[in-house]
C-alpha cells in the first residue's frame, strides 16, 4: 500500500469509518430492513467487531483482466479496513453475486452493511439495478443495507484521471493548448444526466478555472446509449471546430478554429473489458482517417489504490439513495 493509502486508511479507521453508521447529517437511509428511513444511528451501535460489513459492488465482466482488477480493488478496501468485514459481489455476468456477498457477510456475523458500488457515475445501474439487487439480497440475508454514492467527481478519482493523462503525455513533445483536443470517452447511458456528468467531470480534471492555464478544447463521446457516438466524437475532435463546451449531439460542421495537431483520447473507465476494446478500435480508425493528427490514448484508471480510497470515502459518507426513489 502506498504511503498515501496508509494515511487515508489510518484516518478513516480512526474517525470516518468508525462513524459510518452514526448520523453525521442527522439521518441515513437504509435500502432494506433495520431502522426506518430518517431514524438516526448512534455510536452505541458500533461494537468494535464485525457486525457491520461492506460489499464492494463490481459491474461484472467476462474479461479476466477486468475481473481481476475488480478483485484487487476489493482486496485493497479490505486492507484499508482491517476491522471491517469486506466482501465482493458483482451486478452481472460473473459471480459471486451481490446477494451471495451479502449472505457471506451474514455468515460472518454482520447484521448491517454498506453496498459500495464501483460505478463512475450516477445512472441506471446506481439508481435502479444495484438498489434492486441489494434490496433482494438484503431481504434474503436478513441484513439492513445502505448504498453509497457512485464515485463521481471524488477528488481521488480526479487526481488519478489527471495522473493517467500526464503519464500518456510525459514522453511527448509539448503542444500548444489551441492545437490540442481532450476527447473524454464515457461508457454511455440512457440516463438524461449522462452527458452533463461526463462533461462536468472532464472540466473538473482540468483544474480550477481561476488558476489553470489555457486548456485544450474538450469533446465528449460515448460507447453506447448516448451521443455523440464514438465515431461522431472522433470526427468532432479531428475537425477542430466548435466552442469547446461539447454540449451538442452528433457531428459538427467544419469550422475556422485553430489547426488541431493532437487529440488526447481518455476513456473514463475503471477496468479492462469490451468497452475499452471499442475505444481502442475507434482510436485506430482516427489514426487511419486522420494521419496528420497525433492520437494519444490514455490508460484506464485500473486497480489503483486511489480508486479504493475513493470507494472507502464514499462508503464512509453512506448518504444512500432511498429505495423508494430507485424503482
Amino acid at each position: 500500500m502506498s504511503p498515501l493509502s496508509a494515511r487515508a486508511a489510518q484516518r478513516l479507521l480512526k474517525s470516518s469509518f468508525r462513524g459510518l453508521f452514526r448520523s453525521a447529517h442527522g439521518f441515513f437511509r437504509p435500502i432494506s430492513g433495520g431502522r426506518s428511513r430518517g431514524e438516526a444511528l448512534d455510536s452505541r451501535d458500533w461494537r468494535g467487531g464485525r457486525t457491520r460489513g461492506v460489499v464492494v459492488v463490481g459491474h461484472g465482466t467476462a474479461d479476466p483482466v477486468g475481473a481481476l482488477e475488480t478483485r484487487q480493488i476489493s482486496e485493497l478496501v479490505a486492507r484499508m479496513l482491517p476491522d471491517v468485514a469486506v466482501e465482493l459481489g458483482f451486478l452481472e455476468v460473473i459471480g459471486p453475486s451481490i446477494g451471495e456477498a451479502l449472505q457471506r457477510l451474514a455468515a460472518r456475523g454482520c447484521t448491517e452493511a454498506v453496498a459500495a458500488p464501483l460505478l463512475l457515475f450516477t445512472a441506471g445501474h446506481a439508481r435502479r439495478d444495484v438498489p434492486e439487487a441489494v434490496r433482494d439480497g438484503a431481504a434474503k440475508a436478513g441484513l439492513a443495507v445502505w448504498q453509497s454514492d457512485a464515485l463521481g467527481c471524488h477528488p481521488d478519482i480526479l487526481t488519478l484521471t489527471q495522473r493517467r493523462r500526464q503519464e500518456a503525455l510525459a514522453p511527448l513533445t509539448p503542444m500548444p493548448a489551441e492545437s490540442t483536443v481532450l476527447l473524454m470517452i464515457g461508457r454511455g447511458s440512457s440516463d438524461p444526466t449522462a452527458h452533463r456528468q461526463l462533461h462536468d467531470f472532464a472540466v473538473a480534471t482540468c483544474g480550477e478555472p481561476s488558476t489553470r492555464p489555457a486548456q485544450a478544447r474538450i469533446e465528449l463521446g460515448f460507447v453506447a446509449a448516448a451521443r455523440p457516438t464514438l465515431a461522431e466524437a472522433v470526427a468532432n475532435a479531428a475537425r477542430g471546430s466548435g466552442s469547446g463546451n461539447s454540449e451538442s449531439d452528433g457531428p459538427r460542421p467544419a469550422g475556422e478554429a485553430g489547426i488541431i495537431r493532437r487529440v488526447v483520447v481518455q476513456p473514463h473507465l475503471l477496468f479492462r473489458g469490451h468497452v475499452e476494446e471499442q475505444v481502442n478500435a475507434a482510436v485506430e480508425r482516427g489514426r487511419r482517417e486522420h494521419p496528420e493528427i497525433e492520437w494519444v490514448q490514455v490508460q484506464r484508471l485500473g486497480a489503483d489504490p486511489l480508486v479504493a480510497q475513493a470507494l472507502v470515502d464514499r462508503a464512509a459518507a453512506a448518504e444512500a439513495f432511498p429505495a423508494a426513489s430507485s424503482v
